[in-house]
């Protein structure tokens, strides 16, 4: 991540912290009201201490952001920090601020390089960041994090999830790469010829924000080399959320689901893309099962034969007029021999060529299983999704029991 990062100038940090211990000495004590969903709240916040951390308080001559400990007493229901700090420093970009101290803080990382720099109305604060003397031998410290290749600000979490997905990664449960988006995958794509995925998204681009819309010509281009069969859907609505083949794409500022494929069985990967910031890292961050993953360990000796056009994987697409939606499936085949002669009963009445058998082993075949709603195999229809089961009227299959049905080597 740190690599992908923009840094800036520590002049530049140097001035908001001057800002922010002026407007300290102006008023350390506030009473903010602040409201969610259901009620009205009113807190009174003293902040009593603050300490520079991270890079800045080791001298870097540049800095991805300005990282505050703030020691605060509160009285009543406390508001976020996002509100708080507002309300107290005004909107400042990057900086960061942790509740606590330097040992035990919101951020859940001890910051060893703590430096006082604000401990009350009259203190010296002018003294105190005069004394951080710039280094350029410091930079930003590693930490267990730096594995994820987007900031925790760009997602949204809850919890521990930031750090419960370094802890998948480490156990073999999850496996990720990240691949960055430039301008180059910003630009506009070619409007001599409107392809399909391409009319999908103009007819989806007015419910989408406009952020979001500018990602449009990126998550394009990534999903025809990631999906290059997929077809478009939506995930949950327009805005945010997106299906292609056997991936799911989360956009804008996304949640870091930890058990997204305990719910999404037949999702492939799942690909979180922030919207574009000048500080970055900007890109798509594609998680799938790691070795470690019960999924990926049942797919171990599983395989299928199945038919294709043009390196097309074939899908049969059913239609009932009672029905508001016409669910695909796909005939997975247990030899080559089945599949050469399927081939040969298309070829014969269709009058055509006949189609190419295709083999797909273990994780391979998820991407065959995420084009489609229903899987034929062993003579029975499985229903993957909630439009194979109404069509067929059965309930959604469990991917150990679509598994178990799947020939093993």
């Amino acid at each position: 991540m740190a690599a992908l990062e923009k840094r800036h100038p520590r002049e530049s940090f140097t001035k908001k912290l001057i800002r922010i211990c002026q407007r300290l000495d102006e008023h350390s004590i506030r009473t903010i009201a602040h409201k969610d969903i259901y009620s009205e709240f009113t807190c009174e916040i003293e902040i009593k201490s603050i300490w520079a951390v991270g890079s800045y308080a080791r001298g870097a001559m540049k800095c991805g952001d300005l990282d505050l400990v703030i020691g605060l007493r509160s009285e009543g229901a406390l508001p976020s920090t996002r509100v708080w700090a507002r309300a107290f420093f005004g909107s400042l970009s990057l900086v960061r601020y942790y509740p606590g101290n330097p040992s035990e803080n919101a951020s859940g990382v001890a910051f060893p390089e703590a430096v006082l720099i604000w401990s009350g109305p009259g203190c010296d604060w002018k003294a105190a960041i005069e004394a951080i003397k710039p280094d350029i031998h410091a930079g930003r410290a590693a930490r267990e994090t730096d594995a994820i290749p987007l900031r925790d600000e760009q997602l949204r979490t809850y919890h521990d999830e930031y750090h419960d997905a370094v802890d998948m990664q480490r156990d073999g449960l999850w496996e990720w790469e990240f691949v960055e988006i430039g301008k180059q995958m910003l630009a506009p794509l070619p409007s001599d010829a409107v392809a399909e995925d391409e009319a999908y998204f103009k007819r989806c681009a007015p419910m989408m924000g406009r952020k979001s819309q500018d990602l449009i010509p990126a998550i394009i281009k990534l999903m025809r080399e990631q999906e290059p069969f997929g077809s478009w859907s939506s995930a949950d609505s327009h805005r945010s959320k997106f299906r292609c083949g056997s991936s799911e794409l989360h956009l804008g500022r996304p949640a870091l689901p930890i058990d997204f494929f305990e719910y999404s069985p037949y999702v492939r990967q799942l690909v979180l893309i922030p919207h574009i910031s000048t500080r970055g890292p900007n890109g798509a961050w594609i998680i799938r099962r790691g070795p470690e993953h019960p999924d990926r360990k049942a797919l171990v000796g599983k395989y299928a034969y199945y038919l294709m056009s043009s390196g097309h994987p074939d899908t049969i697409t059913y239609c009932d007029h009672s029905k508001h939606w016409a669910p695909t499936a796909i005939e997975l085949l247990e030899t080559h021999k089945e599949a050469q002669h399927l081939a040969a009963q298309f070829a014969d009445e269709d009058d055509s060529e006949e189609p190419e058998i295709g083999k797909a082993e273990g994780l391979e075949l998820l991407s065959l299983f995420g084009l489609v709603d229903i899987v034929e195999v062993g003579g029975e229809q499985l229903a993957m999704t909630y439009a194979g089961s109404s069509y067929l009227e059965t309930d959604i299959i469990s991917l150990e029991e679509l598994v178990t049905a799947l020939p093993s080597t």
